[in-house]
């Protein structure tokens, strides 16, 4: 497929993945979040916190899980799940939720992921070097996100 389409088709994937990211995180909120949660006792706070993290991290692991139906679905293919996994990651370890710019990168993010992850016809060597270059982008978001879970 062009690039112009795999541009547009990551972006119907995001959006795929994110419908089922938010469906995840309500039903979960609703079962999950209860039971997680139940243990605090009767502080507010205390509860309020609890659901507050399973929510964020169920929105984070769902929109992941969610997105590589959505692009397989879309024939976009295994490489395209792994860049936008792993900007997303990267995203994620910046802490920045509450920047503008970081709004702004995140919409960046199916764009530049079928950039990355396209087949742009330069041979067998060229490809092999770009799917190295995705699978240490991987390592480096798997590495980012270690260190901001453990710091933060």
């Amino acid at each position: 497929m062009p690039v112009s389409a795999r541009v547009a088709w990551s972006y119907v994937a995001a959006l795929l993945a994110g419908i089922g990211m938010a469906l995840l995180v309500v039903l979960s909120n609703q079962t999950l979040g209860v039971l997680v949660c139940s243990g605090l006792g009767s502080t507010d706070d205390a509860v309020a916190d609890c659901k507050l993290g399973f929510v964020i991290w169920t929105a984070v692991v769902g929109y992941v899980l969610c997105l590589l139906p959505a692009v397989l679905l879309l024939r976009l293919g295994w490489w395209i799940w792994v860049s936008m996994a792993a900007l997303a990651g990267i995203l994620v370890s910046t802490d920045a939720v509450t920047d503008w710019w970081w709004w702004v990168a995140a919409a960046l993010v199916p764009a530049v992921a079928a950039l990355i992850s396209a087949d742009w016809g330069r041979g067998r060597v060229f490809r092999r070097v770009q799917l190295a270059v995705l699978l240490v982008l991987v390592v480096v978001a798997g590495a980012l996100l270690w260190w901001w879970y453990t710091t933060t």
